[in-house]
């Protein structure tokens, strides 16, 4: 069994993956930046490392003996600073495989949006002599859910994405794949692009939404500057990431996540979860 460092273990991958970890018998020294995260991660049996990983040197004498890392990070316009700095810290402390979770927009050429930042960190990770996967999963089925209070209060998704085809994944296949892979050699030195088994557009989604509701769901385009402009006002959202949020939507309407692979089932042996399946088992979410 590996000593495993979870870096953003409270966000959506790590939360998802730290009780399969566990499950496998690994010993998992879980990161949170957040104080009342620390309790629930223990109560989970992971050790909980109250750190902040835009600081490395915060976790430095927790990671001198561990076997491997999943880094992850939350969106950030230093991504890729971040990234790099802890990556060279792990280095000097030694050898563990590292995990990291990219995106698929990080593989097109030129990388697009939030893949901008992940190439960069994926480049130093390459050149820093440690083993290493990179995930690149597509565009994440649980982000539907961003939609949920528009579906259920005005029945509609407004989305820049136009007929768009998108391998949507499931975030818990993205933290299955994550788990067969960690410590694994066969997977060191290898990077993949993860995608749901099948592609669809936003037409799709609605579709299928109207259909589990049983009335209609509309769905409405508009164009990209358009977005950009109103989307920090619908949101919150800071600029620079809605104006990033906007390209990815821009890439996914001209079809840059439309090719679907079997990567995860090869790996894990499970298919991948599908669209229909996902609003089936999160359906509730679109009624309240």
């Amino acid at each position: 069994m590996a000593r495993i460092l979870l870096t953003a273990a409270t966000g959506r991958v790590g939360s998802a993956l730290l009780p399969m970890l566990l499950a496998k018998g690994h010993t998992v020294l879980a990161v949170t930046s957040r104080q009342n995260g620390v309790e629930t991660l223990r109560a989970s049996g992971a050790q909980a490392v109250l750190a902040d990983i835009r600081n490395p040197d915060s976790m430095r004498d927790r990671i001198a003996d561990i076997d491997a890392v999943f880094l992850a990070t939350a969106d950030d316009p230093k991504q890729d600073i971040i990234e790099q700095s802890f990556v060279a810290m792990i280095a000097q402390a030694g050898a563990p495989h590292i995990v990291k979770l990219s995106a698929q927009s990080a593989g097109l050429k030129p990388p697009v949006s939030f893949g901008v930042f992940h190439c960069r960190s994926e480049i130093a990770i390459e050149q820093s002599g440690l083993p290493y996967t990179i995930l690149q999963p597509t565009f994440f089925l649980q982000s539907l859910l961003l939609f949920a209070e528009d579906v259920s209060g005005k029945k509609r998704i407004i989305a820049p994405v136009g007929r768009g085809q998108i391998a949507m994944v499931d975030v818990n296949d993205v933290a299955r794949t994550t788990a067969a892979v960690i410590g694994n050699q066969a997977h060191f030195g290898k990077s993949y692009v993860l995608t749901g088994p099948s592609a669809h557009g936003f037409c799709d989604v609605v579709e299928c939404l109207s259909k589990q509701l049983g009335h209609t769901i509309a769905y409405t385009s508009p164009p990209a500057l358009v977005a950009r402009i109103v989307m920090p006002f619908m949101t919150g959202m800071p600029r620079w990431k809605s104006n990033l949020v906007v390209d990815l939507l821009t890439a996914l309407r001209a079809g840059a996540q439309s090719q679907v692979n079997q990567n995860i089932e090869q790996i894990t042996g499970e298919p991948a979860n599908a669209l229909e399946t996902f609003i089936s088992q999160n359906l509730d979410a679109f009624k309240q």
